[in-house]
């Protein structure tokens, strides 16, 4: 068997692993022939010489190229915390939806390398300007807003408000009210795991829950219909002038955004 060293001799670092910079945050294409540990070497030589153009940020990663297990993806974790001052806030998975909503599909992303002092260099601003992510639950009270569109790890509690120009993802509850499209976009969604909202309002529809007693309620579309799972993530959209609800997944994503 070939050691890792020998290994890498024969390949090139840059083709090994490669780290490429997009406005959703950071891709780590792996090379699927060389062992683990010569592919965690690499990452951490990689990140390493990129540390200081990378800076401290929170950002999200994507794997490329080579599937990994729960425990390899914690090593990779790991090697990017001790080499680089980044925290990695989520992992998109190659296949998932959220990668394909997430991502601004760019063709040919280029790169990142070592940084030069060029005023025409890619800025880490034009790298993750696309969504701002929030770590916690908004609790009532608290008020979340911004130009991009807004990633919320965690619960947005009853009387808590979200505003995005963008779209609203919720890796938790929506509970409170959302605010998406809010300078008119209409084509923007809300995304929860669960949708529950006391008000949503996407352009210029508003809708409230199904439960309440007075004003224009959210459609529910028949989750029959499609082939998502009934207890997987929900998504509010703009249908025929009216918000609807129904399950977020590959049946949504092909309909809605025609890929």
């Amino acid at each position: 068997m070939q050691t890792c060293e020998k290994r890498l001799g024969d390949l090139k670092l840059e083709q090994t692993v490669t780290i490429k910079g997009t406005k959703s945050g950071i891709i780590l294409v792996l090379d699927p022939g060389p062992s683990f540990d010569c592919i965690l070497k690499s990452i951490a030589e990689k990140f390493g010489e990129a540390a200081t153009f990378l800076g401290k940020n929170n950002m999200g990663l994507l794997i490329r190229g080579r599937k990994l297990s729960d425990s390899e993806m914690q090593e990779v974790l790991k090697v990017i915390e001790k080499t680089t001052d980044l925290t990695i806030t989520c992992i998109i998975d190659e296949e998932s939806d959220y990668e394909r909503v997430f991502s601004d599909k760019l063709p040919g992303d280029e790169p990142l390398e070592t940084p030069v002092t060029d005023a025409g260099d890619i800025s880490l601003s034009d790298i993750q300007d696309n969504a701002i992510v929030y770590k916690g639950n908004l609790r009532s009270g608290q008020d979340i807003s911004s130009d991009k569109s807004i990633i919320i790890l965690g619960d947005v509690k009853p009387g808590a408000n979200v505003t995005s120009y963008g779209s609203i993802f919720i890796l938790g509850e929506l509970r409170g009210n959302a605010f998406a499209g809010a300078m008119g976009d209409k084509r923007s969604v809300i995304m929860a795991l669960e949708l529950d909202p006391i008000q949503i309002r996407i352009a210029e529809t508003i809708a409230i829950s199904p439960d309440a007693e007075k004003g224009t309620k959210i459609k529910i579309k028949r989750k029959k219909l499609l082939k998502d799972t009934e207890n997987g993530p929900e998504v509010a959209y703009i249908e025929n002038g009216h918000i609807v609800k129904t399950s977020y997944g590959s049946t949504f994503l092909r309909q809605f955004y025609k890929i």
